[in-house]
């Protein structure tokens, strides 16, 4: 008797569907072991952007069309998300490495980040030999502060508090998340978010001195609603890069490619002042 096929779960119906959107007219493949799409005219001036911890290239599908009739646009999947292998470990100085190997072939590109992908986007930056034009970090992660301010963050995730997370991560959560608790919590306990959480150490995050060496304009995009986030996260990116330029957008938390796309995709494509 044929085995019946696997029940698909609308979490997962819902990520294909958005990654076809997102990959729609993209070129796509993989590279150093990433999952990538590229879209937008050819000479445009080159974006790179890396989602955040337990995302992929579906959460960015609209953003990436506005974005795309006037930059030429790369995104890719972070080891172990989405489409791209596996990593050999999640410690963020594996994460990097194929991201900055795909990176060294785009020319001069501006690098977007969003929270863990803002992380990885900074160090990216802070490298001698990059050749990147500048710096966008959308509600990042990696800020140095007291553990105890971290400690809201790790007991959500231990707990698996969907409509805890909801709440925090959102200014007004999508009706379609709000109907399915179980997926956001499936997707807050996945392999690849336990896995870093694990192996990041403490010499990985972003310090004051490391950003000040910063010698390329950067932007900071802001979730106001963000209390996903420690609350000094804001404060220490502020403090640390205080010739950065900071953009709000009122209406939306820590995931603004979700609630906010047309306003998230006019602040990356503003063009960026000096450092």
């Amino acid at each position: 008797m044929a085995r019946a096929p696997a029940p698909v779960s609308v979490h997962g119906l819902a990520l294909a569907l958005l990654r076809n959107l997102a990959e729609r007219g993209a070129r796509v493949g993989f590279l150093h072991g990433l999952r990538f799409a590229v879209r937008g005219p050819p000479g445009g001036p080159e974006l790179l952007i890396l989602h955040g911890l337990g995302d992929s290239i579906a959460g960015w599908a609209r953003v990436l069309g506005p974005l795309s009739r006037t930059h030429r646009v790369h995104i890719v999947d972070l080891p172990g998300h989405g489409l791209s292998a596996p990593p050999a470990d999640f410690r963020l100085g594996t994460l990097l490495e194929p991201v900055a190997r795909y990176a060294a072939g785009l020319r001069s590109p501006l690098l977007v980040g969003h929270s863990l992908g803002g992380w990885l986007a900074a160090r990216l930056a802070l490298r001698p030999q990059t050749s990147a034009s500048g710096l966008l970090l959308v509600n990042p992660a990696g800020a140095v502060l007291p553990a105890a301010e971290w400690a809201g963050f790790r007991q959500l995730l231990d707990t698996v508090d969907a409509r805890a997370y909801l709440e925090r991560a959102f200014h007004r959560a999508p009706v379609a998340l709000r109907l399915f608790p179980r997926e956001i919590a499936r997707a807050m306990s996945a392999p690849a978010t336990r896995a870093f959480l694990e192996a990041v150490a403490p010499e990985d995050f972003l310090r004051d001195t490391e950003l000040a060496a910063l010698r390329m304009p950067v932007r900071i995009v802001w979730g106001e609603r963000d209390r996903l986030l420690p609350a000094g996260t804001l404060p220490f990116f502020r403090a640390h890069l205080p010739r950065a330029e900071v953009v709000t957008l009122p209406h939306a938390g820590h995931l603004p490619h979700l609630e906010a796309p047309t306003e998230l995709a006019r602040a990356i494509a503003l063009p960026l002042g000096g450092p």
